[in-house]
């Protein structure tokens, strides 16, 4: 599965303020949309409501005429022949986004179909597929090597590294001694290859953290041939065989030490959070109110969110101060805009000051903090 969505994307999203902003999210699920006819329904209908909203959307009649030819652009990308389907399982579309164009984001997951006109992208739904880590799990043997690099939607095979490493005399059974430490020369040799090339996809960035499988026999051989680097990128070992393993097989094997990874991470950072909160003058705040503020202040480093959490607010549409149940703007007087929903104005806000999203699952640290705190950069 392909998955356009970063922690950087949402935040050129985010930061995008010209004027009204359309997004709309088409789900693809192939139990729901099964058939190209289906689809293109689908997209009739989602179509339908994006025009309803710009038409009602008491927007200025410039304002509604860059929507409307927005919508015509759209139209056109999600024509049968043109919509960017291969290997989505839905897609966000943000009219218009960064650099006043549309922008498509194909999503590995399905996602609820939705229409939103509001003055800044509605990025809330992708928050979950914005922390995929690039991870590369390597299949090893004592003479060959497969390469699958991709996150824990999918993991895709990118490359194979085989040597030449002999095996068995022709005659007589097994090989003299002399000719096994021969072999095993050659093992060790194939090992440095297999580490070389961990290396180089490392430098290029292809992946951000390791898993390795292989047996037990040939770990530690291995662990010592690679770089300082690889070496600490590495999570874990899994069991797969090398022959005949599918991309979801190996997807799946890694998908455990993925998920204490992530584990850690957000240990990690909730930790951090508590100590910033408890710490005198530490670099932390705790609750829906002080957080706004923090954001406002433009002092978040990093927004530690509850997925769930949801509750209304104001936000100053001139200076885009965001408090709760505000009248006017205590900075500049302006007429506070109403929401429904303040958590996504606040992780907006977020990324618009570069900070770092975290979402973590249920943890007793989230809910001392009435479900949202930051860490803070001062």
């Amino acid at each position: 599965m392909v998955n356009d969505v970063s922690q950087d994307v949402l935040r050129r999203l985010a930061a995008h303020r010209n004027g009204a902003v359309l997004s709309l999210f088409l789900d693809l699920d192939p139990s729901k949309v099964p058939t190209a006819p289906a689809r293109q329904s689908a997209v009739d209908a989602m179509l339908h409501e994006a025009r309803r909203a710009v038409d009602g959307g008491k927007l200025e009649h410039d304002e509604q005429a860059r929507m409307r030819a927005a919508l015509q652009e759209i139209e056109g990308r999600l024509e049968p022949a043109a919509i960017p389907v291969e290997g989505a399982r839905a897609l966000a579309i943000f009219a218009p986004g960064p650099n006043d164009t549309v922008e498509v984001l194909r999503l590995p997951t399905p996602i609820d179909g939705q229409v939103v006109l509001d003055v800044s992208a509605h990025v809330e739904p992708l928050l979950h597929l914005a922390d995929r880590a690039r991870w590369c799990v390597a299949l090893v043997d004592r003479s060959h090597a497969s390469f699958h690099l991709g996150n824990e939607d999918a993991m895709p095979l990118s490359g194979t590294l085989d040597d030449d490493v002999r095996g068995q005399h022709r005659q007589g059974g097994w090989s003299s001694p002399r000719y096994e430490r021969s072999i095993e020369q050659d093992v060790l040799v194939h090992f440095d290859h297999v580490a070389d090339a961990l290396a180089r996809q490392l430098r290029d960035g292809s992946y951000e953290h390791l898993v390795l499988a292989g047996q037990q026999t040939l770990r530690s051989e291995l662990e010592g041939k690679l770089e300082h680097d690889v070496r600490a990128r590495l999570e874990g070992w899994v069991d797969l065989d090398l022959s005949g393993t599918s991309a979801e097989a190996v997807r799946a094997a890694a998908a455990p030490v993925i998920a204490q990874w992530r584990a850690r991470c957000e240990q990690d950072v909730l930790a951090r959070l508590t100590q910033g909160v408890g710490t005198p003058g530490g670099h932390g705040v705790a609750g829906l109110r002080s957080t706004l503020a923090a954001l406002s202040d433009r002092r978040v480093a990093t927004l530690v969110v509850g997925k769930a959490l949801t509750s209304p607010g104001s936000r100053c549409p001139a200076c885009g101060l965001l408090g709760l149940h505000l009248a006017e703007c205590p900075a500049d007087g302006a007429e506070m805009e109403q929401l429904d929903s303040i958590i996504e104005a606040a992780v907006g806000l977020a990324y618009e000051q570069s900070a770092e999203v975290v979402l973590p699952g249920p943890a007793p640290e989230l809910e001392a903090v009435e479900g949202i705190g930051a860490i803070t950069r001062f």
